[in-house]
């Protein structure tokens, strides 16, 4: 028996965690394979690990204090204890939209060997923040004309192997796949705090493996940022993608000036199209989106500014922030038990 394995690091999760498991659980597989699924919890303090509990006879779960807790060697680690010949990576907000996302997610494998990583589609949740919203969807949308259609991307050239395009990392491992022979003997997740995706993606181009994107595999998602929240991921996102990746971008206080400006116009532009929102929805999209723009970009430049200071990087990071509260509470229920 062949086994493809799902993975989900799960953090207080509870809000969508529960939706995500059913729909993995009733997905439709390949005659020969049987699904495993695998969660690892860092610390949950709400209802994530009451919800999981429910499906323990069909799932793995992994309980780690939140301060072992890394994108990449969590990751890591949920590989070396896969059964599967492939590896899934979810997040926990991430939810399949039908039953065939699976087969839909691991069908680029059976195009060549040398096809090492498949990510798959995201759909913004209906209402989602507006600028978040437009992100996600312009992103996924620029990937592929037609729905049928398997994207392959290359570095090298499958002839000689030199070099014939720049490195095209974009990659997500909210809703993605890899070939378990090749991360765990020849590829692994680098030991970086963020931006571990698109890391690996790099590593696997760079090494002759051909990434894929297929758009049938869709999930369910957006994250949902308060404007100072989505400061604070555009803060990461930058120091992760400088730090792992080619990735680097010189934002001045010009573009916080400015510079929120015209995405707040495309968002203005996308609201109006919207067709899942209500007209309160609209005007309300209308009213916060320039903060979230501002925010945005005040997010970037405070990155490229405090990037080689730790303290002020820490202060400032939603990562740092999240895992540094969960580890309170930790310390504070551990308090309690001595009581």
């Amino acid at each position: 028996m062949k086994y493809v394995t799902v993975f989900i690091p799960t953090f207080n999760g509870e809000k969508y965690i529960e939706e995500s498991l059913r729909s993995i659980l009733g997905q439709e597989l390949p005659n020969d394979y049987k699904l495993e699924v695998l969660l690892t919890d860092s610390g949950s303090s709400d209802q994530t690990l009451r919800i999981i509990d429910r499906y323990k006879d069909r799932i793995t779960i992994n309980q780690i204090p939140n301060s072992e807790f890394s994108h990449s060697q969590t990751r890591m680690s949920a590989a070396l204890r896969a059964k599967g010949e492939f590896i899934v990576f979810l997040t926990q907000d991430a939810t399949p939209i039908n039953k065939h996302w699976l087969k839909n997610l691991i069908e680029p494998f059976y195009m060549s060997d040398k096809i090492g990583i498949v990510f798959g589609k995201q759909v913004p949740r209906p209402n989602a923040v507006a600028t978040i919203k437009r992100e996600v969807a312009t992103a996924f949308m620029s990937l592929t004309s037609s729905p049928e259609s398997i994207l392959v991307h290359r570095h090298l050239s499958l002839i000689d192997s030199k070099p014939i395009a720049p490195l095209n990392t974009f990659f997500s491992d909210v809703n993605s796949a890899v070939r378990k022979d090749i991360l765990i003997n020849e590829v692994p997740f680098r030991k970086v705090s963020y931006a571990e995706d698109q890391s690996l993606a790099e590593d696997m181009l760079t090494r002759g493996y051909l990434k894929a994107y297929s758009t049938l595999a869709a999930v369910w998602h957006s994250n949902e940022f308060t404007p100072k929240e989505y400061m604070k991921r555009k803060f990461d996102e930058y120091i992760g993608l400088k730090e792992s990746t080619q990735f680097n971008l010189q934002i001045g206080l010009r573009s916080v000036l400015l510079g929120w400006i015209k995405p707040t116009l495309l968002d203005f532009r996308f609201i109006l199209k919207d067709i899942e929102y209500s007209k309160k929805s609209k005007l309300l999209w209308f009213i916060k989106s320039p903060l979230y723009n501002i925010y945005g970009k005040l997010g970037y430049y405070l990155a490229c500014k405090h990037f080689n200071n730790p303290e002020k990087r820490s202060r400032i990071s939603l990562e740092s922030i999240n895992r540094s509260s969960a580890q309170g509470y930790t310390n504070q229920e551990k308090h309690r038990n001595n009581l």
